[in-house]
């Protein structure tokens, strides 16, 4: 898809205002609210639903604007490059996270004693958005296509488009790659404000990762696929373990 120059420019500012402003002002209003309350199931896939509505769209306007193969690879830095110690350092601290970011799964493989452990822990994690906790086997399958549509497509927008967009902003101003890296991360993590203090945290931190993974590694395939794996462990680490735990 081509645009004229001042079109596409204005289409840039749009969706980094949506990113950077609208999202995280939509999070705290309306998605909190929404998932704090007592949802029922009815309630639930109406969210997930609102996920899938809203977030094809944008990675779709994005990939319009960018396009797919800018996109998919990670912007040249200009000026002076990291020192080797540090680079190797970055290294160890994205693998470090995902280590730990994928370790309920390993454990849970273990048996069903350390995945009900998880299952507590992970339940506590989003105690301030319980409606995002899917329960019946029809929640369980939109949870999965909304997964893998994070996966894609916040992968896309906050990393993908608004780490290149914060790198070569309108008007001249060129913000380095540390920097573009890191309020990225902010804005992904305030964009998942919904799931309280602890949630804002952890997805901060997942930002970083996710951008320092596709950053190393020059390509966004990695990053989406290992964001939607980190979401889809969530269907068996809350998967019932007996049939009487499924009934209560």
């Amino acid at each position: 898809m081509v645009f004229s120059p001042y079109f596409s420019l204005f289409l840039r500012l749009i969706l980094a205002f949506l990113i950077v402003v609208a999202g995280p002002l939509v999070s705290y209003f309306f998605e909190g609210p929404l998932l704090r309350a007592n949802t029922t199931s009815r309630q639930k896939i109406f969210f997930y639903r609102y996920i899938l509505l809203t977030q094809w769209p944008l990675a779709a306007l994005a990939v319009g604007i960018v396009g797919a193969g800018k996109l998919l690879r990670a912007p040249v830095a200009s000026g002076p490059a990291l020192p080797v110690w540090l680079h190797w350092l970055f290294c160890g601290l994205v693998a470090g996270f995902f280590v730990l970011g994928f370790m309920p799964i390993f454990q849970s493989l273990r048996g069903d004693k350390y995945r009900a452990r998880y299952e507590r822990a992970f339940r506590r994690s989003l105690a301030q958005a319980p409606g995002l906790l899917p329960e019946t086997s029809q929640e369980r399958r939109w949870f999965a296509a909304i997964s893998i549509t994070s996966g894609v497509c916040e992968e896309v927008l906050c990393r993908g488009f608004l780490i290149g967009f914060l790198m070569r902003m309108p008007g001249g101003l060129h913000l380095p790659m540390s920097v573009a890296l890191v309020l990225s991360a902010v804005f992904f993590g305030l964009n998942h404000i919904y799931q309280g203090k602890a949630g804002l945290i952890s997805t901060t931190l997942g930002g970083l990762a996710f951008g320092g993974l596709f950053l190393l590694t020059g390509s966004l395939l990695l990053p989406m696929l290992f964001h939607a794996a980190a979401d889809l462990q969530g269907l068996f680490i809350l998967r019932p373990s007996k049939p009487a735990e499924a009934a209560a």
